[in-house]
């Protein structure tokens, strides 16, 4: 039996894969800063730093996490600008710019790029949280206009 088609598979994109990763992966690593803080609380002299737990498992969870991070950062302006291309060629009724978006998911980037050499960890933070809330508002639009997510 097939499934019935849906009004988003006229866009053949997979793009917005990664721009929905974006999103979970910051949520996915606050849970890890909440779970690591709370685990540093329960043994305070299990590690050495930062007297503030969620500090320290925030610079902790980005020791680990780092590098992903400031990839899918780096990917998100091309899945923009890839995901919203495939939009206007398919005609689905919503015409999204694919220069000023990806402009937009690009800031993330800068971001990231700008402050790496003052503080690696903050870059990634505020390079996520430039990103997160276009992302969301990205794949809200995507969603009412295209069907899928």
């Amino acid at each position: 039996m097939q499934r019935p088609k849906l009004s988003g598979d006229r866009v053949n994109s997979r793009w917005w894969y990664w721009i929905a990763a974006v999103p979970t992966v910051f949520a996915f690593w606050l849970v890890t800063v909440a779970w690591v803080a709370f685990a540093i609380w329960l043994e305070p002299n299990l590690l050495y730093g930062p007297s503030n737990p969620l500090v320290h498992s925030a610079l902790v969870s980005l020791a680990a996490m780092g590098i992903p991070f400031a990839v899918l950062i780096a990917i998100f302006p091309l899945a923009v600008f890839q995901d919203t291309v495939a939009i206007n060629r398919a005609e689905a009724g919503w015409e999204p710019s694919s220069r000023n978006y990806a402009l937009v998911a690009l800031l993330g980037l800068v971001a990231l790029a700008g402050l790496a050499f003052a503080d690696l960890s903050l870059a990634v933070i505020v390079g996520f949280v430039l990103s997160v809330p276009f992302s969301l508002y990205y794949l809200r639009e995507r969603h009412e206009h295209v069907g899928v997510p």
